[in-house]
């Protein structure tokens, strides 16, 4: 081994080193007050019902998700050198699936995730012994926007522009991404483990065709805004219904390029 292919390798050590040190301080800035909240749920199998500071300051770690979201990707930029293209944000390749269909598939890779839940008992109930989950229609909007901003810009934008250029193989990139997802999902119990994999899975699939961050922002808020402030009816079942079938198509023309390309 060269002395120039030495210091390459130190430096390329070096950069994962700073890389991982960003994304777990980002997770913990963002997520770390819902994972203690879901380990607490995971444990007692009830919603805890909390007011006071607790509710405040969960509260308050909410918002500031946000702006911890924006500092991780600044840094990244100017820390890291992680282009616009890295992160997602601005479209590298041209997408060719379209905002709308990728839009599409990343709802879809959501529905199935979530439709998986239903293999396993409802793990948490509130005090009247029916699934908590209710909220008013404000906290559903902001629930859902830093729902869709902050997870897939810090739990999917970030560590893919990291593990690409890393290049690491899919197993380990699939792995992180559901280390990353986990945790404060674990108040779905046993079911988290099986939800988070589908998930990780179709949405790394989906984000590596488009590379671009955005339609998978959308897809987040809008399926969070269809569960928890549309109501139940026609419309919530049309946005449903058109999200999927919009989804399951871009997913098979994808695969069929794919089939295409191994001829």
């Amino acid at each position: 081994m060269t002395s120039q292919s030495v210091e390459v390798s130190t430096i390329d050590e070096s950069w994962a080193v700073k890389a991982w040190i960003l994304q777990i301080i980002a997770f913990v800035l963002t997520f770390g007050a819902p994972t203690v909240v879901a380990i607490v749920l995971l444990i007692d199998r009830a919603d805890p019902q909390w007011t006071g500071f607790p509710a405040n300051a969960y509260r308050i770690a909410g918002w500031a998700a946000f702006p911890f979201a924006a500092l991780a990707l600044w840094v990244a930029h100017r820390w890291l050198g992680l282009t616009g293209a890295d992160l997602g944000l601005r479209a590298g390749q041209p997408t060719r699936a379209g905002f709308l269909g990728a839009m599409g598939a990343g709802y879809l890779t959501m529905w199935l995730g979530l439709l998986s839940l239903g293999t396993f008992p409802e793990w948490v109930t509130g005090e009247d012994g029916n699934p908590i989950g209710a909220m008013s229609s404000w906290d559903g909007v902001t629930w859902s926007a830093r729902a869709g901003l902050v997870e897939e810009t810090i739990l999917l934008a970030l560590p893919m522009a990291i593990m690409l250029r890393l290049r690491w193989a899919w197993p380990a990139q699939l792995a992180v991404l559901m280390a990353l997802r986990l945790p404060f999902h674990l108040y779905y119990g046993p079911a988290a483990i099986l939800m988070v994999l589908v998930w990780c899975a179709l949405l790394r699939y989906a984000y590596l065709r488009v590379q671009l961050i955005w339609p998978f922002i959308a897809a987040h808020v809008l399926y969070d805004l269809n569960v928890a402030v549309v109501p139940m009816g026609p419309l919530r079942a049309a946005i449903t219904l058109a999200m999927l079938v919009l989804g399951v198509i871009v997913f098979a023309s994808w695969w069929r390029e794919r089939g295409r390309h191994s001829q």
